[in-house]
């Protein structure tokens, strides 16, 4: 065997860590082992990989070449064996789903039922957390699935499918200057105070965040009282202020720069190949992916 598992991890571990010790506390292993399964690999790959004659390790030509097809190659093993470990599984007794606060399906009570009549003994957990969160602790385990709006990047571990896309609004007062406005340009929304979600707070999504004057909050339920008393704009999912707007408590702004009264943002469903999916986790994501109803009114 001209190169083993053990050898990619370690060329990979020391680039993406940028050094031999770094890469050995992330492989919980000795820094001599590591440098020694990365000189191994070069010599049975008759390549230099890493570049030493500097400070930290930087790859070589052929190491550029190269470090790609060994992630490609680890990534695939760890589906490999995740299925694997799955196929082995008994059907688990719980599964939690943790879903972005602002981001509502229209029939998730429709999906849930359906997967209760195949799996009656399999509770469901549906928390809410920030998409941050949500990786983070699908990455850890202690979430099966996650619902988010698409991130700016997808962590190494996670996989995701789209479920659609959520409809933004900006709304102000119907009393507000920028209300009376025909057409709100990006200047415009500068000039006046903008009521932030602290999870639209994302430099990947410039819509959500435009004024240099910033109020945030936590939830669209504190956003639309702060605009109902005329404190500023707000960029908001459509479902949180259809109402609002349908009784004339808030305005949409018609805005310059985008081609409908909306934006939107995809929704991903993720969850990690790394770890082994069971029956009933599987099994729930295939429903959400195929009938999940993305809620963007009131309504439905």
């Amino acid at each position: 065997m001209r190169a083993s598992f053990e050898q990619l991890e370690a060329f990979v571990a020391t680039h993406s860590e940028g050094s031999f010790s770094a890469a050995a506390r992330k492989c919980n292993k000795a820094q001599s082992v590591i440098s020694t399964l990365v000189a191994n690999l070069e010599v049975d790959l008759d390549l230099t990989l890493f570049d030493r004659s500097r400070r930290y390790p930087t790859l070589t030509r052929a190491g550029e070449a190269l470090i790609s097809q060994a992630e490609i190659l680890l990534e695939r093993r760890s589906r490999f064996l995740a299925v694997a470990d799955a196929l082995s599984m008994t059907v688990e007794n719980r599964i939690t789903l943790a879903m972005a606060p602002h981001i509502k399906l229209a029939n998730l009570g429709e999906i849930i039922r359906a997967f209760s009549v195949e799996f009656p003994s399999v509770d469901v957990e549906i928390q809410s957390f920030t998409a941050g969160e949500i990786q983070r602790l699908v990455v850890q385990g202690a979430v099966d699935l996650g619902v988010i709006l698409e991130p700016e990047g997808i962590p190494e571990a996670l996989d995701f499918r789209s479920l659609g896309t959520l409809r933004l609004v900006c709304v102000s007062h119907p009393e507000s200057p920028l209300a009376h406005t025909p057409s709100v340009s990006w200047g415009e929304l500068r000039l006046h105070r903008q009521i932030l979600l602290k999870e639209a707070d994302n430099a990947n999504s410039a819509i959500l965040r435009a004024s240099p004057s910033i109020w945030q909050v936590s939830t669209a339920a504190e956003a639309i009282e702060l605009v109902q008393a005329d404190l500023g704009w707000s960029a908001l999912p459509l479902h949180a202020v259809d109402a609002f707007v349908q009784t004339g408590a808030l305005k949409i702004l018609p805005l310059q720069f985008e081609t409908k009264p909306y934006a939107e943002r995809a929704v991903d469903m993720v969850w990690s190949f790394e770890r082994p999916m069971g029956q009933a986790t599987a099994n729930l994501l295939e429903k959400l992916a195929k009938s999940a109803i993305i809620q963007n009114s009131a309504s439905a």
